[in-house]
Protein backbone atom coordinates (compact mmCIF):
# COMPACT_ATOMS: atom_id res chain seq x y z
CA UNK A 1 0.00 0.00 0.00
CA UNK A 2 1.70 3.13 -1.30
CA UNK A 3 2.26 6.56 1.02
CA UNK A 4 -0.04 9.58 0.67
CA UNK A 5 2.45 11.43 -1.10
CA UNK A 6 2.89 8.17 -3.47
CA UNK A 7 -1.24 8.06 -4.27
CA UNK A 8 -1.06 12.06 -4.62
CA UNK A 9 1.97 11.53 -6.99
CA UNK A 10 0.46 8.35 -8.37
CA UNK A 11 -3.11 10.66 -8.68
CA UNK A 12 -1.46 12.98 -10.97
CA UNK A 13 0.27 10.52 -12.73
CA UNK A 14 -3.23 8.70 -13.43
CA UNK A 15 -4.66 12.47 -14.55
CA UNK A 16 -1.72 13.33 -16.74
CA UNK A 17 -2.18 10.11 -18.64
CA UNK A 18 -5.51 10.38 -19.12
CA UNK A 19 -5.64 13.72 -20.54
CA UNK A 20 -2.25 12.55 -22.65
CA UNK A 21 -4.73 9.79 -24.11
CA UNK A 22 -7.69 12.35 -24.86
CA UNK A 23 -5.49 14.52 -26.81
CA UNK A 24 -4.38 11.35 -29.05
CA UNK A 25 -7.95 10.64 -29.12
CA UNK A 26 -9.45 13.45 -29.97
CA UNK A 27 -5.77 14.50 -32.69
CA UNK A 28 -6.45 11.10 -34.18
CA UNK A 29 -10.33 11.82 -35.13
CA UNK A 30 -9.68 15.54 -36.46
CA UNK A 31 -6.10 16.30 -36.25
CA UNK A 32 -5.84 20.28 -36.58
CA UNK A 33 -9.53 20.80 -35.65
CA UNK A 34 -8.71 20.22 -32.44
CA UNK A 35 -7.49 23.61 -32.26
CA UNK A 36 -10.76 25.06 -32.00
CA UNK A 37 -10.61 23.25 -28.22
CA UNK A 38 -7.91 25.71 -26.88
CA UNK A 39 -9.95 28.73 -26.18
CA UNK A 40 -12.47 26.22 -24.03
CA UNK A 41 -10.29 23.98 -22.20
CA UNK A 42 -8.52 27.43 -21.04
CA UNK A 43 -11.51 28.92 -19.84
CA UNK A 44 -12.01 26.34 -17.62
CA UNK A 45 -9.02 25.92 -16.75
CA UNK A 46 -8.98 29.79 -16.04
CA UNK A 47 -12.28 29.79 -13.95
CA UNK A 48 -10.76 26.91 -11.55
CA UNK A 49 -7.75 28.28 -11.14
CA UNK A 50 -9.13 32.27 -10.12
CA UNK A 51 -11.70 30.20 -7.63
CA UNK A 52 -9.73 27.94 -6.43
CA UNK A 53 -6.56 30.65 -6.11
CA UNK A 54 -8.84 33.50 -5.30
CA UNK A 55 -6.61 35.31 -7.54
CA UNK A 56 -7.72 37.38 -10.79
CA UNK A 57 -6.22 38.64 -14.22
CA UNK A 58 -6.35 42.04 -13.53
CA UNK A 59 -4.55 44.15 -16.49
CA UNK A 60 -5.57 44.61 -19.69
CA UNK A 61 -2.08 44.69 -21.41
CA UNK A 62 -2.17 41.19 -23.11
CA UNK A 63 1.54 40.85 -22.08
CA UNK A 64 1.51 41.30 -18.18
CA UNK A 65 -1.92 39.70 -18.11
CA UNK A 66 0.44 36.60 -19.45
CA UNK A 67 2.56 37.68 -17.20
CA UNK A 68 0.40 37.43 -14.12
CA UNK A 69 -0.96 33.99 -15.58
CA UNK A 70 2.72 32.78 -15.72
CA UNK A 71 3.15 33.51 -12.23
CA UNK A 72 -0.04 31.97 -11.49
CA UNK A 73 1.45 28.29 -12.63
CA UNK A 74 4.83 29.13 -11.12
CA UNK A 75 3.48 30.32 -7.82
CA UNK A 76 0.48 28.68 -6.96
CA UNK A 77 0.42 25.27 -9.27
CA UNK A 78 4.04 24.73 -9.10
CA UNK A 79 3.87 24.05 -13.08
CA UNK A 80 7.85 25.12 -13.89
CA UNK A 81 10.31 26.21 -11.99
CA UNK A 82 9.90 30.18 -13.57
CA UNK A 83 8.22 31.66 -15.93
CA UNK A 84 9.82 34.52 -19.22
CA UNK A 85 8.00 36.66 -21.05
CA UNK A 86 9.41 38.05 -23.82
CA UNK A 87 7.42 40.85 -26.00
CA UNK A 88 8.06 41.83 -30.02
CA UNK A 89 6.12 44.00 -32.23
CA UNK A 90 2.55 41.69 -31.75
CA UNK A 91 4.42 39.08 -30.82
CA UNK A 92 4.64 37.70 -26.95
CA UNK A 93 6.90 34.75 -25.97
CA UNK A 94 6.19 32.70 -22.37
CA UNK A 95 9.00 30.02 -21.55
CA UNK A 96 9.12 28.09 -18.29
CA UNK A 97 11.88 26.18 -17.25
CA UNK A 98 11.75 23.01 -15.56
CA UNK A 99 7.96 22.09 -16.71
CA UNK A 100 6.22 19.32 -14.84
CA UNK A 101 4.48 18.56 -18.58
CA UNK A 102 7.16 18.15 -20.73
CA UNK A 103 7.96 14.41 -20.58
CA UNK A 104 3.26 14.31 -21.87
CA UNK A 105 4.05 16.98 -24.55
CA UNK A 106 7.03 15.28 -25.90
CA UNK A 107 5.30 11.78 -26.00
CA UNK A 108 2.33 13.56 -27.66
CA UNK A 109 4.56 14.97 -29.96
CA UNK A 110 6.50 11.56 -30.92
CA UNK A 111 3.00 10.00 -31.27
CA UNK A 112 2.06 12.48 -33.95
CA UNK A 113 0.30 15.45 -32.16
CA UNK A 114 1.60 18.56 -34.40
CA UNK A 115 -0.03 21.19 -32.23
CA UNK A 116 -0.47 20.72 -28.70
CA UNK A 117 -3.84 22.15 -28.05
CA UNK A 118 -4.62 20.75 -24.82
CA UNK A 119 -0.99 22.67 -22.98
CA UNK A 120 -2.40 24.06 -20.10
CA UNK A 121 -1.09 27.47 -20.05
CA UNK A 122 -1.02 27.88 -24.13
CA UNK A 123 -4.61 27.36 -23.54
CA UNK A 124 -5.69 29.40 -20.13
CA UNK A 125 -3.45 32.42 -22.38
CA UNK A 126 -5.65 31.88 -25.65
CA UNK A 127 -9.01 32.58 -23.00
CA UNK A 128 -6.99 35.31 -20.96
CA UNK A 129 -6.52 37.37 -24.28
CA UNK A 130 -9.98 36.21 -25.33
CA UNK A 131 -11.52 38.07 -22.41
CA UNK A 132 -9.69 41.15 -23.83
CA UNK A 133 -10.84 40.73 -27.46
CA UNK A 134 -7.55 40.18 -28.55
CA UNK A 135 -7.35 37.50 -31.06
CA UNK A 136 -3.77 35.21 -31.36
CA UNK A 137 -2.39 32.35 -33.18
CA UNK A 138 -0.32 30.10 -30.76
CA UNK A 139 2.73 27.70 -31.01
CA UNK A 140 4.52 25.91 -28.19
CA UNK A 141 7.70 24.34 -28.07
CA UNK A 142 8.38 21.69 -26.07
CA UNK A 143 12.80 21.10 -25.41
CA UNK A 144 13.00 17.52 -23.74
CA UNK A 145 16.66 17.58 -23.52
CA UNK A 146 16.00 20.72 -20.91
CA UNK A 147 12.89 20.52 -19.23
CA UNK A 148 12.04 23.83 -20.93
CA UNK A 149 9.04 24.92 -22.90
CA UNK A 150 8.12 28.05 -24.95
CA UNK A 151 4.54 29.82 -25.74
CA UNK A 152 4.31 32.13 -28.45
CA UNK A 153 1.68 34.40 -29.28
CA UNK A 154 1.09 36.02 -32.31
CA UNK A 155 -1.66 38.77 -31.60
CA UNK A 156 -4.07 39.30 -34.43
Amino acid sequence: MGTDPQKLENRARLWGMTVTGMTLGIWGMVEESATSLAPLIGSQILEMMEMVLGKKIDSDKPDEALRQLGRMFVEDIGYAADSRVETADKQIRVSFSKSVSVPEFALLQQKGVKKLFSHPFMSAGVAVLGRMGQKARWGVEIDPAGGNETITFDLL
